[in-house]
C-alpha cells in the first residue's frame, strides 16, 4: 500500500504536457460475476462480491471488508504504456526503489501493454482507448491477467456492444455485423417521434434509428473514405454530410459524421419541419 502512494505521488509530478483534446477517460464496469469467472487461479484471489462504480473508476471488493481487491482506472497524465513505464522506472530511480524495475509484457493487450509484479500485488498496464492507459491492480500472480483486463472497455457499450440495456432511463438496442477489417454496429432508441400521415401528424412510440458505430480499428484504414477525415461532402444521393474528428465533441481518437436532414417537432401546439444537422454515425480509432 505504500508503495502504491507512494507511487501514485511521483506519477503525479512526472506530468506531460496535455494534448489539444482530451482523451475520454470513462469505462465500463464488467459485472462481478464476469470478474470472478475471469480472475486468475490463486489462492490469494478472492472470490467478489461487490461492485462500486464511476466513469472513471470501477472497484470490486470481496466479502466482509471495506477494503477494495480489484481495482481499474487511468493513469494520470500518461498517453501510452512505453510513457508510463518511462515514468515509473525514472520515479523508482529518484525515490532509491532498491529491487529496481522489471515489467513484462502483455502482448494480448496490445504492443507496449505491460504488468509489474512486485511486492504488492501485480500491475498491468494497457491502453485502454487513444490517449488514456488503464491500470488494473488487486490481483496475484502474472498468469491469465489478460482475460481479465478484456473486460474492461471504453464506456461505449451502448453503442458497440450487441443487446438491449437502459441507459440514463431510456431504452437502446444494438446489433452488430463484421464491416471490411473492422466491425459496424447499429444503435436504435425506443423513442416518441412524429410522422406525416394523409391525414395529418400523428406521435408513435416505437425502436427508431439513433447511429452507426464503426468500432476500433487503425485510422489509416479510413483515409479515403469522408467518414474517417473531417470535411464536408454530398453524396451520390444529393445528401449533404459534414464530419468532424478528434474535437472536444468527439473526443480523441474518433470522428462524427453527420447528414443534413428535415425533422418534424411539435412547438406551441403546432406541428414544424425544419432543417437540421443530425448526428449519423461515428468511427473510432486505435491511434
Amino acid at each position: 500500500m505504500a508503495l502504491a502512494l507512494a507511487l501514485a505521488s511521483v506519477l503525479g509530478s512526472l506530468s506531460t504536457a496535455a494534448a489539444d483534446v482530451a482523451p475520454v477517460k470513462r469505462i465500463s464496469c464488467p459485472s462481478v460475476a464476469a470478474v470472478n469467472q475471469a480472475m486468475p487461479s490463486c489462492g490469494l484471489n478472492p472470490r467478489l462480491v461487490r461492485l462500486e462504480a464511476t466513469p472513471a473508476r470501477c472497484q470490486d471488493f470481496k466479502q466482509g471488508t471495506a477494503w477494495r481487491v480489484l481495482e481499474v482506472t487511468f493513469v494520470p497524465d500518461v498517453s501510452t504504456p512505453k510513457q508510463a513505464e518511462d515514468e515509473i522506472g525514472a520515479g523508482l530511480i529518484e525515490i532509491g526503489y532498491p529491487s529496481g524495475f522489471s515489467p513484462f509484457p502483455i502482448a494480448a493487450l496490445g504492443k507496449d501493454a505491460f504488468g509489474w509484479v512486485d511486492l504488492s500485488p501485480t500491475f498491468v498496464y494497457w491502453q485502454v482507448s487513444p490517449g488514456a492507459v488503464a491500470l488494473m491492480s488487486g490481483l496475484y500472480g502474472d498468469q491469465n491477467l489478460a482475460p481479465v483486463a478484456k473486460l474492461f472497455r471504453p464506456m461505449m457499450e451502448v453503442y458497440t456492444i450487441e443487446g438491449e440495456r437502459t441507459v440514463n432511463g431510456r431504452r437502446w438496442r444494438t446489433t452488430c455485423e463484421n464491416y471490411s477489417a473492422t466491425g459496424r454496429c447499429r444503435t436504435d432508441i425506443f423513442a416518441t417521434t412524429i410522422k406525416k400521415t394523409p391525414s395529418g401528424y400523428q406521435s408513435v412510440n416505437d425502436w427508431v434509428f439513433n447511429s452507426l458505430t464503426y468500432r476500433w480499428s487503425d485510422r489509416a484504414l479510413w483515409e479515403n473514405n469522408p467518414l474517417g477525415r473531417t470535411g464536408a461532402w454530398t453524396s451520390a444521393e444529393g445528401r449533404k454530410w459534414h464530419t468532424e474528428c478528434d474535437t472536444t465533441t468527439t473526443g480523441r481518437g474518433a470522428c462524427r459524421s453527420y447528414i443534413w436532414t428535415t425533422e418534424i417537432s411539435r412547438q406551441g401546439g403546432a406541428y414544424t419541419q425544419n432543417n437540421v444537422w443530425r448526428f449519423y454515425n461515428q468511427v473510432l480509432f486505435t491511434n
